[in-house]
């Protein structure tokens, strides 16, 4: 009986210490791997960088949209050619930080569809609205005509599992992202862009307040977790190393009262 206790005493540890030695392994390897995503982000960040200081170019062309990576041209100042379209517009739930803005809060950002003349619609993010003058057309209405206007292209914001459902009633919206937005909202449009337009008209406007975008602001928490991995790898050996050294002293004390 004690030969077979002793025998699954022994398996049990080396299960033990082996899962220890993976975990460990597991640490270090998603430690390196948030340096490799590190290496990748600061790269994003220099390149989305270097686009927004560029002179506009023309927004690319819709015969593009079906294989552009909005990824690679984030931030990039773009001018259209177009028109506003009477489709009403969608208001984007945001909390707008104070920093440089005259308005800040809780409010919407007005997007608008925009139809090129060349083809396709692009949504422009034409500003932000606080939250109790957004329903009460406390702010100006879009341009009508043909016209030429500048923005900054940025890429569709992410839908998650978290993202809350439309107010149809109130075309309200949690994100902008163009397929949502035509999906949700808008209808019979067309081709729509992968992307939206920050809009930064030449003349100021109280309201819409155009979007700032004078600095590049990335999430870049890479090496933070990194290093959380580092230290776990780091620690997972010295936990082992005590579990043992206290294993066998329970082991000799054992013996010693068997022996007694």
């Amino acid at each position: 009986m004690s030969s077979n206790s002793n025998r699954n005493s022994t398996i049990g540890t080396v299960i033990f210490v082996a899962g220890m030695l993976a975990a460990a392994l597991l640490f270090v390897t998603l430690g390196f791997w948030q340096m490799e995503r590190l290496g990748w982000k600061e790269q994003l960040i220099a390149s989305a960088t270097e686009r927004a200081n560029d002179l506009p170019t023309n927004v690319p062309s819709a015969d593009l949209w079906a294989t552009l990576d909005p990824e690679s041209i984030d931030f990039q100042p773009v001018t259209l050619k177009g028109s506003f379209l009477e489709h009403g517009e969608a208001r984007i739930f945001i909390s707008l930080p104070q920093k440089r803005n005259r308005q800040s809060g809780p409010g919407y950002w007005i997007v608008t569809p925009f139809q090129l003349t060349d083809g396709g619609v692009v949504y422009v993010n034409r500003g932000f609205v606080p939250q109790e003058l957004a329903f009460n057309a406390g702010y100006a209405a879009a341009p009508i005509g043909q016209m030429t206007i500048t923005g900054v292209l940025r890429k569709p914001e992410r839908v998650g599992a978290a993202t809350l459902e439309p107010d149809l009633a109130k075309n309200v919206d949690w994100v902008i992202n163009p397929a949502r937005l035509s999906t949700v909202l808008f209808g019979d449009l067309g081709t729509v862009a992968p992307f939206y337009i920050n809009w930064q008209p030449a003349e100021e406007v109280k309201l819409p307040q155009p979007a700032q975008t004078g600095e590049i602001e990335f999430s870049n928490k890479h090496l933070e977790y990194a290093l959380t991995w580092f230290a776990l790898a780091a620690m997972t050996p010295v936990l082992l190393i005590f579990w043992l050294l206290r294993r066998k002293r329970n082991q000799s004390l054992a013996t010693e009262q068997s022996a007694d």
